[in-house]
């Protein structure tokens, strides 16, 4: 039975319909999890699906949810990294006789790419709403006083400009 399930899971994955793939790879996970390399067809077409359907605020793949791990820019480098490798082990194609195992290692490879480097990953958590930074502070718009020699002598710049009739009142 479940060698059936994961026999028609992968002719729907050579169908394009990665969804139905991912559902019977589950029932066949959830029918015999002791079968031989099932719990490594299910992370290939888990990989495709979540990449798929799992989307974050901006419409893209939720590259945490492909590495099975909760959004969250709290988590350490280690963890994300021993999440990478978990899932390795399970999808690689020297391991796993399956077309898609192929595209589910780039799918996993990509997003412990972003995810992996702080400084990649911050920017994957900014521009998924995840993280948000402190704003700068505005500068003000007053123009800084700039010391002006005049006939010899320092003379302060005038703090802001002054229109034609400040001028005019100021000459006299």
């Amino acid at each position: 039975m479940t060698d059936m399930l994961l026999d028609m899971a992968k002719e729907k994955w050579l169908r394009g319909n990665h969804k139905e793939a991912y559902e019977l790879a589950t029932a066949a996970n959830k029918v015999d999890p002791y079968f031989y390399n099932v719990d490594k067809h299910y992370a290939v077409y888990r990989a495709y699906y979540v990449a798929e359907t799992k989307k974050n605020k901006l419409g893209h793949s939720d590259l945490y949810r492909i590495l099975g791990l909760k959004p969250d820019p709290s988590l350490s480098v280690d963890t994300i990294t021993s999440k990478y490798c978990k899932l390795v082990k399970l999808v690689h194609p020297d391991v796993v006789c399956s077309p898609a195992a192929h595209g589910a290692l780039q799918i996993i490879t990509t997003a412990w790419e972003a995810l992996g480097d702080e400084s990649s990953r911050k920017a994957y958590d900014v521009g998924a709403g995840l993280l948000v930074l402190p704003r700068k502070q505005q500068e003000t718009n007053k123009v800084e006083r700039q010391d002006v020699q005049v006939n010899g002598k320092k003379r302060c710049a005038p703090e802001e400009d002054m229109s034609r009739r400040n001028r005019a009142k100021r000459v006299t």
